[in-house]
């Protein structure tokens, strides 16, 4: 039977009812920090730099501190809430929650020294508690994330109210802002158990156009065993910097075991 056929009738002839209200859901993983990234060498003679951290967002903009040495003494500037970076020298200095700074010394760093950073990064999803609203679901805010390399950049977690089998559908938007890496959405139940696909998922997506949105897919999963919590991976191939939110998740109870 057809994947939408088989869903039809799972909906009419069982009349299946949306628990997604009485579901919760959370989230993790969004969020990290590095330490060391070089943003700039000092030749001895420059004052002036400016460009974009490696893994934007910068969050919170205070976790911001820049090493650098001049006279072969070694500083530590810092940033505060709204991103003004002072220390020593530093006649002004800027840093954005997009990772572009501009920073200006009244001393040029010296030469072959390199500018470092420690930043914290990425932010969670908010508000995704209205995605489970069957009457007027309201997507997230987003989750933006970076990536340097393959890896995992976010979880959700899903508990049902109950044990027992569901049919989960979710829609999803996503947006890329730099790079061209493909990210893809992945499921497992805390257990390690596998789920058993109704619909193959979302899988592998490219972002081939910065700055679009793509249209929100859908995908329905279905578990065999008892259902306890679920996780939604977000998963991406490559460096790049993207946005993520859940649009809208129904979780339909279909019986017990």
């Amino acid at each position: 039977m057809h994947f939408d056929a088989i869903t039809y009738s799972l909906l009419k002839d069982r009349k299946l009812r949306n628990v997604a209200p009485l579901c919760t859901i959370t989230t993790s993983d969004w969020t990290g920090s590095t330490s060391g990234e070089v943003l700039f060498t000092g030749d001895g003679t420059t004052k002036d730099f400016s460009g974009k951290v490696d893994l934007p967002p910068v969050n919170p903009l205070d976790s911001f501190v820049l090493h650098y040495t001049i006279g072969g003494t070694t500083y530590d500037a810092t940033a505060d809430s709204d991103g003004n970076i002072t220390g020593e020298h530093i006649t002004s200095g800027t840093i954005n929650q997009d990772g572009t700074y501009e920073i200006h010394f009244d001393t040029p760093p010296d030469d072959t020294t390199d500018g470092t950073a420690d930043y914290n990064y990425g932010i969670e999803p908010a508000n995704i508690e209205r995605v489970l609203d069957p009457v007027n679901p309201q997507p997230s805010d987003w989750g933006w994330f970076s990536s340097d390399r393959a890896k995992l950049c976010g979880k959700l977690y899903l508990t049902p109210p109950y044990k027992g089998i569901y049919l989960v559908v979710q829609v999803v938007e996503f947006y890329t802002v730099r790079g061209g890496s493909k990210l893809n959405l992945g499921y497992s139940l805390v257990s390690g158990k596998d789920w058993r696909y109704v619909k193959t998922p979302m899988g592998y997506i490219y972002l081939d156009s910065p700055g679009r949105c793509h249209k929100p897919e859908i995908c329905e999963v279905r578990k065999d065993e008892i259902f306890e919590k679920a996780v939604f991976y977000v998963n991406c191939n490559g460096a790049g910097e993207f946005k993520w939110r859940w649009w809208s998740i129904k979780v339909f109870f279909i019986g017990n075991l």
